[in-house]
């Protein structure tokens, strides 16, 4: 049977889904959460730039190391933490939204439908929608970002996806008329039923760049 894809359907199917929509629609409309300027709320689309820099990109086996490294991820560390038990990943049955009351327009939930590291997007809180675009869920990574992923991101999730890592993305946005914003990106591997890595959520914080 092929993968469920990520339609209005498929969403309907997964009350976890529903869930984070309706809470993600309660808790940021008109409003910004965990310091995001105003203006974010603001920005044209974009598309990703031909000059863009290369991100800086870092892999953790410990979550210890990824609460060093990105204190202000602290709490949603915590959460991931807490939640896998026993196990090296939790489940993604082992979360339910309510749990990440707060930081609902700042998530992504992706997942890895086939054997290419590549995230398909499922879910977009409200600071990802107006960073680039409200058009996301159902795309690729490669869709939306091409060079960079060719450049760095497929070695990225991939060893993320292998070794069950949690990834930390920094730099200036990508996209073109965003270069003033610095990005601040976790991203955390899930289960989802089997034993390696078939979602990942992301978490976005945004801050003024200090690079020219």
């Amino acid at each position: 049977m092929p993968p469920s894809q990520p339609t209005v359907a498929s969403r309907r199917s997964d009350p976890q889904i529903d869930c984070m929509a309706e809470q993600d629609r309660r808790m940021t409309t008109g409003s910004t959460t965990q310091g995001h300027p105003p203006a974010l709320r603001q920005l044209i689309l974009a598309a990703e730039r031909p000059d863009a820099r290369p991100f800086e990109l870092r892999r953790f086996e410990a979550a210890e190391s990824a609460l060093a490294a990105a204190p202000h991820f602290a709490f949603l560390i915590d959460l991931w933490r807490s939640r896998r038990g026993a196990c090296a990943l939790p489940d993604w049955a082992d979360v339910e939204f309510p749990d990440f009351r707060g930081w609902h327009s700042a998530l992504l939930l992706s997942d890895l439908p086939d054997e290419t590291p590549d995230p398909r997007f499922r879910l977009i809180g409200e600071d990802y929608r107006v960073l680039q675009d409200s058009s996301l869920p159902g795309r690729r990574f490669s869709d939306v970002m091409p060079r960079l992923y060719a450049r760095q991101f497929r070695a990225h999730f991939e060893a993320i996806r292998d070794g069950g890592l949690i990834g930390l993305t920094t730099g200036p946005a990508a996209f073109v008329g965003r270069e003033h914003l610095h990005l601040s990106i976790l991203e955390l591997p899930f289960r989802a039923g089997g034993t390696g890595v078939q979602r990942l959520l992301h978490a976005l914080r945004v801050g003024a760049s200090a690079q020219p």
